[in-house]
């Protein structure tokens, strides 16, 4: 929203920027024609000094070009673009040869892929780096292909695989581009063809200065890592969780990006803050009461059945099955369960490999639920629900009647919190600390066991003895003592025999605890100096959230005197060490309400004592309590200036006046939940940057952070201040993913920074962009906006960059004596003219002349296109006058990423502006009234309708003023719902079952050696594919199932039945993975229609059989009846009884031949299978070692077996079978199908094998002699196999022969 500009400033905004070619420049911005609005919207909303110009639209396709000279894109914040390929290699040819060979019945198939590899030009850089990737729509892990960015610096190199291919010395480096490289891209999976890539390129701002930097990529020096719960939220290694055959879900991957959750997390957060050195690591147990007393304090679990396949729960020695549940609101937990040990040391090492420095804090979260009938240490009918574990006191907490603060019960109340346990009461397992202590679930127990999990680890940087128990640390003993402080010096102890002396110990204190405790009157002790002057405490622990503002409604209150916007960093940094807290107080919720302010002061000099924002004071000075306001005479055991502070937590929620109270979050569980003061509560992330900002440029003067004389270093560790929060469910995963993580929706109105680490703060963006065009005498003091992604295509001025950016955030630009001003437009009024003061033009002219223009030009919809935050997909809203039918509807599109309630919000205001701007007004004044300019607001003394924008001021004999109508209200807040969308459709891989069948000849036109694989999963991840090799590598294709194989498990037994004959028996039930069964008439069976194997899971012992009925009884479950048994001579493996369990294969032409040399038949190989779009490295693919018997060369057992007496010896018979070519009905015998006809006769009896021979016919006899020689004895076995020179022996038909 721009007014006229004057002078060579303004006119050098006219040229191009970002290119050598110029485009229009002038005295006003542009005369060109085109704008986002229509030409007289955009003019009514940038002003009468402005003529709009034709600026960037979405780029709704994101297509990768490939044009020859094609322009460079710009970009700022987070934004999904396509780009330019810039370069190719050749197409590489692959082909891989299946079938064939000597004896194989399968012919020789030939398949050719190809590969390239391939630069994609991105934008101008430098950028920081790639979020996300997408081929074809569809996002791609960031390992799923081998790419490498270049962020555009100056000084790049020209990339190796480029210069290999063009030569040395013949390649571009493509300095100041950032771009991809893609190397040997597959393109089988796409086609054979390359796919239309898209990326999510984050480019911050790149300052280095932390004192001025202007966006959080470079001010952030730690964070703290969340969530703190979640069984396996912690773990690298990826688990997934087995609720039934073929059924599994990830319990620690929900995005593309991998191996688990936490890894990718941490990738993000060491890519997007490159300064980042120092991250505290939060692990949660749960405590159940606040009365300390009764309080216990466990690890929980969320559900107790299903535990992770890779990762059993364990945690202090508990098992899931042992450990209780957290507490469930409509049937979800409220919290995560806590995490598993192993998990937690995964994440410590994951940590430490990528750098950074951890403070391990451990963290009580209160699981208490409403209803939970607890006595209420604070005078409440009932514990609140889900309460901040500071309000952990006695049982009746002090100041209310009975209380045993300040007596010997509270000692021993005290006392149990804290519990017996002691280091020396664990056992360190492979699964992590185990306790064998006194039955204890205290403070102490859970501290330690954290320890213990530390060092096994390999030790970390810092430890948190515990952190913001207010309530518990100012509970008085007997002598009015602290017994909790006491013990918390005796814990820290103790922790230290755990992890040495390398490791630094402290309390994480809240920032309203760690300066004294003021129990009332004019009484103050420093009651935690015993424990911060300990020798084993190392640093002051603070968790800061003091507030930087007490900003109000309208423009008449105190903070809007001298500033005008809370976004305003002065007024924020100038209140790190001011304002409330430092310079006054309110005593009182009236007070407050009424900004009755109480000037903090000390009777002796010592102000400090009382200022809880006064770090330097408090740190800076020796200790004297205040006793009913007597100053003590002997310090405390503080010594001015021995030890550094660290604010082990510093944040402020992304919600409207969040600096005015920042400890505040929303959360609609928890009893805490609570706006900060005077907030509307709608979503603002621009305060949450404020509030760094200014935190951050407070502390970098070297005056407010003075160096130590005792250990020579600063007061505060700057380089470990460690924000609140990182989130290690990586973005936009979570928030998105709501069935997944119920806590998503609080995260667009709180602490977390994830996602938001390339916002832009708009005066940043506004000076580069007039730095680009040679503009540096700027003023952005009074510009404030956040600019979450913003791309301009192609060379364009700078007015035609900053068009959008004034149509968006509504500011006006103008030139004041030679300096460009940029100032958001708020509708207040800088000057209130007394109307007798106007001059009058003419005789004849009135003295304020004023316009109205009629209603059909204005529209009274506004449509406006977006891209949208958490997808990257354009968006759409629209803004209506209500009750007024769509008559005139005006179109516009920002190439900018906003969140819908941004959107919302910029299109009311479209519209409002639209129709306050109908009313013009022109008057003059004399030359000497006023230094007024273009942009300022005025109001008429005594007139009505509110202000005056001027949008064109001229200075002759009078000073000439054209104004338009204005008024704050469009420039206010709108309430907005947070709307989370859900990120895009992604399906996590998770491992398949993968089932190998060695079966008989099915139609004979298999490969009778080799056997089938079927693989199937719930979810499906689509193809999957299967690999081989005699060692684990150089791994060959062996094929890819693209759609999953019908398998499931059996829930009944299925007992014996004769072949041939329709099995009438019971029915078989059966839970399906994936798929279903259908039921075949008998002609169909006849035919071969479905057939199925049923089978222990083992590759060669299966049971072929067919069904004609299949009854559905439940999702997923069938009954099978009216069977045909033991087909393909898989009668004679046929076992007592099929148990339940057993696996049920639909051999429906799903199951696959798998492409095994003959000469490997029965030799180990090994196998590799899982989804085909992920590598084999990828968690998802599972590996067996296997040999196969080539159960298709393997003999039918012979049938008719009889034996009869002839004379004194035993006539045996039989009749044989063929694997091939015998369901002729000719009546002729059946082929033989063996090189020769052979068979195994074994005689047995009582188990003792009496006689074995080789004959060559369908027959035996049994001689008396060799009866007699054998001893044998009736009842006698017979059991007679046929025989193959490829397979040996086939299974056995059985005779016993009776006397």
């Amino acid at each position: 929203m721009a007014t006229i500009m004057f002078g060579a400033a303004g006119m050098a905004l006219g040229g191009a920027a970002g290119g050598s070619v110029l485009g229009l420049s002038g005295a006003v911005w542009g005369r060109a024609g085109g704008a986002a609005l229509g030409r007289a919207i955009d003019a009514r909303l940038l002003g009468a000094g402005a003529d709009p110009v034709e600026t960037g639209r979405i780029d709704r396709f994101r297509l990768t070009g490939a044009g020859e000279g094609a322009p460079i894109a710009r970009l700022w914040g987070r934004m999904r673009i396509g780009g330019q390929v810039i370069w190719a290699s050749e197409f590489e040819e692959r082909s891989a040869t299946s079938g064939g060979g000597k004896g194989a019945p399968r012919p020789e198939i030939t398949e050719y892929s190809y590969a390239v590899s391939l630069a994609i030009g991105l934008c101008e850089g430098p950028v920081r780096r790639i979020a996300r990737i997408w081929a074809d729509g569809v996002e791609l892990g960031r390992e799923e292909i081998a790419w490498r960015l270049y962020e555009g610096h100056e000084d790049q190199r020209p990339d190796p695989k480029i210069e290999a291919v063009e030569g040395i010395g013949r390649a571009p480096a493509y300095r100041g581009l950032a771009y991809v490289v893609i190397e040997d891209l597959d393109l089988a999976r796409f086609g054979n063809r390359v796919p239309q890539f898209s990326f999510e390129v984050l480019r911050p701002a790149d300052v280095a200065d932390p004192a001025g930097a202007e966006d959080l990529a470079r001010l952030v020096r730690g964070v703290a890592v969340i969530p703190g719960t979640g069984e396996y939220g912690l773990a690298t290694t990826p688990v997934h969780v087995a609720t039934g055959f073929g059924e599994r879900r990830p319990a620690n991957r929900h995005g593309p990006s991998g191996p688990s959750d936490a890894e990718a997390a941490l990738d993000d957060l060491v890519e997007e803050l490159p300064d980042c050195r120092a991250a505290s690591l939060v692990v949660s147990w749960f405590g159940d009461d606040l009365r300390a007393g009764h309080c216990t304090i466990r690890p929980k679990v969320e559900q107790r059945e299903d535990d992770g396949e890779e990762m059993p729960w364990h945690v202090s020695g508990l098992v899931r099955a042992d450990a209780m549940a957290v507490p469930r609101i409509e049937d979800r937990p409220v919290y995560g369960g806590t995490p598993s040990d192993r998990a937690v040391i995964e994440a410590i090492r994951a940590m430490a490999a990528r750098g950074l420095e951890v403070t391990y804090y451990p963290f009580i979260l209160m699981d208490r639920l409403p209803g939970n009938g607890l006595p209420d240490p604070h005078g409440g009918a009932e514990q609140a629900p889900l309460p901040w574990r500071g309000r952990i006191t006695t049982a009746i907490a002090p100041g209310q009647p009975g209380t045993t603060d300040r007596t010997a019960g509270a000692e021993a109340e005290v006392a149990a919190f804290f519990g017996t346990a002691r280091a020396e009461d664990f056992t360190i397992t492979p699964d992590g600390p185990a306790y064998h202590g006194p039955e204890d679930w205290g403070l102490r127990r859970f501290v330690l066991h954290q320890a213990h999990l530390c060092a096994m680890a390999g030790g970390v940087e810092a430890f948190c003895i515990g952190s913001e128990m207010v309530g518990l640390t100012t509970i008085r003993g007997a002598d009015d003592g602290y017994p909790a402080v006491a013990a918390l010096r005796d814990l820290a102890a103790q922790v230290r025999g755990i992890l040495g002396p390398g490791v630094k110990l402290s309390y994480a204190a809240d920032w309203s605890e760690y300066h004294g405790h003021q129990p009332g009157g004019a009484t103050k002790r420093f009651h935690l100096d015993p424990l911060w002057a300990d020798p084993e405490i190392d640093f002051i622990g603070i968790d800061n959230y003091m507030p930087l503002s007490d900003w109000r409604d309208g423009v008449d209150h105190l903070d809007a005197t001298d500033h005008r916007s809370i976004y305003d960093l002065d007024y924020l940094a100038g209140n790190v060490a001011g304002g409330e807290g430092h310079d006054w107080y309110y005593h009182s919720p009236e007070a407050r309400a009424a900004q009755i302010r109480t000037p903090i002061s000390d009777g002796d000099g010592e102000p400090w004592v009382w200022r809880y924002k006064d770090l330097k004071g408090w740190w800076g000075n020796a200790h004297h309590d205040r006793i009913d306001g007597v100053r003590q005479a002997a310090p405390t055991a503080w010594q001015p200036g021995m030890k550094p502070i660290r604010f082990t937590e510093l944040g402020c929620a992304a919600i409207d006046r969040g600096t005015n109270q920042p400890n505040k979050f929303l959360d609609p569980k928890s009893s805490e939940s609570a706006r900060p003061h005077q907030s509307r509560g709608h979503r603002d992330e621009l305060i949450q940057m404020q509030y760094l900002r200014a935190v951050h440029r407070h502390f970098a003067d070297p005056a407010a952070n003075p160096v130590s004389v005792v250990y020579g270093g600063p007061m505060l560790d700057t380089e470990r201040m460690l924000v609140w929060a990182w989130d290690l469910r990586p973005y936009p995963w979570f928030p998105g993913l709501a069935e997944v993580w119920n806590d998503g929706a609080n995260w667009a109105r709180g602490h977390w920074i994830t996602g938001r680490t390339a916002h832009r703060d708009l005066a940043s963006v506004v000076a580069e962009i007039c730095a680009g065009a040679g503009v540096t005498a700027i003023d952005t003091s009074r510009l404030h906006g956040l600019v979450r992604g913003y791309v301009a295509q192609g060379v364009q001025s700078a007015r035609a960059l900053l068009q959008p950016l004034m149509l968006a955030h509504g500011f006006d630009a103008v030139e004041r004596d030679g300096v460009l001003v940029f100032r958001s437009r708020d509708g207040r009024a800088d000057a209130v003219l007394d109307p007798g003061g106007l001059a009058r033009v003419a005789p004849e002219a009135p003295v304020v002349e004023i316009a109205r223009d009629g209603e059909a030009a204005l529209p009274d919809r506004v449509r406006l296109g977006y891209v949208a935050a958490e997808t990257g997909a354009a968006g759409s809203v629209e803004a209506a006058l209500p009750g007024h039918a769509p008559r005139h509807v005006e179109t516009a599109e920002l190439p900018m990423v906003l969140c819908r309630g941004e959107a919302q919000a910029i299109a009311a205001r479209w519209l409002a502006e639209t129709r306050l701007g109908r009313e013009t007004a022109g008057f003059a004044l004399p030359p000497s009234a006023h230094p007024l300019g273009a942009g300022d607001v005025v109001e008429i003394a005594g007139a009505p309708g509110g202000g005056w924008r001027i949008d064109r001021l001229e200075r002759t004999a009078h000073a000439q003023i054209e104004a338009v109508r204005c008024a704050p209200a469009p420039y206010l807040p709108a309430p907005a719902a947070d709307e989370t969308e859900q990120p895009g459709a992604y399906l996590p891989p998770v491992p398949v079952e993968g089932v190998f069948l060695d079966l008989p000849l099915l139609t004979g036109a298999e490969a009778p050696h080799a056997p089938h694989f079927a693989a199937t999963a719930n979810p499906w991840p689509g193809a999957v594919a299967l690999v081989s090799g005699v060692e684990d590598a150089d791994h060959r294709l062996q094929l890819v199932q693209p759609l999953a194989a019908t398998i499931g498990t059996t829930l009944t037994a299925l007992g014996p039945a004769p072949a041939g004959l329709w099995d009438r028996g019971p029915a078989l039930r059966v839970r399906l993975a994936q798929g279903r069964l259908t039921g075949a008439t008998q002609a169909a069976l006849l035919s071969g229609a479905n057939l199925a194997a049923i089978g222990d899971g083992e590759s060669d012992h299966w049971e072929l059989l067919q069904f004609a009925r299949a009854e559905p009884v439940a999702p997923g479950v069938y009954d099978v009846s009216l069977r045909l048994r033991g087909q393909a001579g898989t009668d004679a493996v046929m076992p007592d009884v099929w148990p339940a369990g057993s696996r049920f294969v639909l051999l429906d032409g799903a199951p696959r031949q798998v492409d095994l040399p003959q000469a490997a038949r029965g030799l180990e190989r090994h196998y590799r299978y899982g989804p085909a779009r992920r590598p084999l490295t990828d968690p998802s693919w599972r590996h067996e070692i296997r040999a196969f018997a080539g159960i298709g060369l393997r003999p039918y057992a012979p049938v008719h077996l009889r034996a009869r007496a002839d004379g004194d010896d035993l006539a045996i018979s039989w009749i044989r079978r063929a694997r091939s070519g015998a369901d002729g009905w000719e009546g002729r015998e059946v082929p033989l199908d063996e090189g020769r006809e052979a068979y195994l006769l074994r005689i047995v009896a009582g188990g003792v094998l009496l006689r074995e021979a080789e004959v060559g016919a369908p027959r035996y006899r049994y001689t008396a002699a060799a009866r007699l020689a054998d001893g044998a004895a009736e009842p006698l076995a017979v059991q007679v196999a046929q025989i193959s020179d490829a397979f040996g022996a086939g299974p056995f038909a059985t005779l016993t022969v009776t006397p």
